[in-house]
């Protein structure tokens, strides 16, 4: 049932990558006047054959392989847009940098980006259309809140796959039978899953709502992590020295331009609460004036006054994360985990947010998954919308999930605001 919406992934993939090809195949035949030159062609896509490769990690890390950003709207083609840009970039710097001076195909290179881009629209279009022509029909038995959520997000979303049908409509059989309770099971023949799990498959978090004192105890007992921490901890030390050695030349340069910038310290610290909610201190370069956490609330706020100017760059960039690196040597966070938070913030979303201790289960990091699907935000609740994200990764995580998400993170300059 699952592996389905796996095919429709790999479907996109390879329509992707003969799209690549076919506006290569036309860039060529165009460029020599109509006439096809089978050895030009073949030596053109051994050159192009890396390019492409990228190009492909480029669109996933865009989000053009998430079957809930696939959709044909206004903020799938803006994201096209900047993968396209993107795209140009990384093709002539490879053109230029890594071929012969013989081998510089300037004209075939813009003609194929070019056609790259007119028949990736079309042929989006169409496979959009064509993803949303067999769908897995639900039957969701309960009378809770989030089925009225998941309804509108499945019917706004036709190319996830699945439909809602009516039990009293006897003419349409479901695949698939959800309720209320705990688990996997046949129900007269018929696959059946639990409100909470088929929630989690189609919006990657977990309800809040639905969660309770032995869903924790299940996804604690279920296997052990051992090997799982000891190797994350093993890369976390090793890709930090490489880290820091490679961003030493950074350091200060970054330093002079802040205090020339504003008064004030060049790091920024403050203690955060970590994994078994112990306390440690946290590093980054400062984006702020001086004094500023007496100046307003403990989060950042949107266009937040406090920033400085440099500040703001190094906000966009993320170059004021760099002396993370030094908490990720230390073992206070990793390289990819939920942020953690100041203490004043943690009492308050503790009184607010069900559940929220639950969270000190798992060492911090730079990024976790709720950074690379919610916007940042600065109240209670975004917290809470962010939390949901956290707890899927208490549950799913694992090494290929972490390589998942460290990829993903270069997706935040293609990310659309959405509120």
């Amino acid at each position: 049932m699952w592996s389905f919406n796996l095919l429709k992934i790999i479907f996109l993939l390879a329509g992707d990558l003969l799209t690549f090809y076919f506006s290569l195949f036309l860039a060529i035949f165009l460029r020599y006047h109509f006439v096809f030159r089978e050895e030009i062609f073949v030596s053109a896509g051994n050159y192009f054959l890396p390019v492409f490769f990228i190009w492909l990690i480029i669109f996933l890390i865009g989000r053009l392989y998430e079957l809930a950003y696939t959709n044909n709207r206004r903020e799938f083609f803006e994201r096209v847009i900047k993968v396209f840009l993107a795209n140009i970039l990384i093709a002539a710097l490879y053109f230029y940098l890594f071929t012969p001076d013989s081998y510089r195909p300037s004209l075939v290179l813009v003609m194929t980006v070019s056609l790259s881009f007119i028949i990736f629209i079309f042929w989006r279009t169409l496979a959009n259309k064509i993803l949303q022509f067999k769908r897995l029909k639900v039957l969701i038995l309960s009378d809770n809140a989030l089925v009225v959520r998941l309804q509108t997000f499945l019917q706004k979303n036709p190319q996830m796959g699945y439909e809602i049908v009516k039990e009293k409509n006897s003419s349409e059989s479901p695949a698939l039978v959800v309720l209320d309770s705990k688990g996997e099971k046949e129900l007269k023949g018929v696959k059946t899953l639990s409100l909470i799990d088929f929630y989690e498959k189609v919006m990657s978090r977990v309800p809040l709502e639905l969660l309770s004192k032995e869903w924790f105890d299940f996804v604690l007992s279920r296997s052990s992590l051992d090997f799982y921490e000891t190797f994350k901890r093993f890369f976390d030390f090793v890709g930090g020295i490489m880290l820091l050695i490679i961003s030493l030349p950074l350091w200060p340069a970054i330093a002079l331009i802040i205090k020339i910038d504003s008064r004030g310290p060049i790091l920024y610290h403050s203690i955060r609460i970590g994994k078994n909610r112990k306390e440690f201190i946290i590093y980054k370069f400062r984006t702020m004036v001086k004094g500023a956490n007496k100046m307003g609330p403990s989060w950042t706020l949107k266009d937040d006054s406090r920033i400085t100017k440099i500040g703001k760059i190094l906000r966009f960039t993320h170059l004021d994360e760099i002396p993370q690196v030094l908490n990720i040597i230390k073992g206070n966070i990793s390289f990819v985990g939920p942020r953690p938070e100041e203490e004043k913030l943690i009492e308050l979303f503790e009184q607010e947010i069900p559940f929220y201790k639950y969270r000190f289960l798992m060492k911090p990091g730079v990024i976790g998954w709720a950074q690379i699907n919610y916007p940042h935000g600065s109240s209670i609740e975004d917290a809470r919308h962010k939390l949901e994200y956290d707890f899927y990764y208490f549950k799913n995580r694992n090494l290929s999930f972490d390589l998942i998400i460290a990829l993903k993170a270069w997706r935040i300059p293609f990310e659309i605001p959405t509120h």
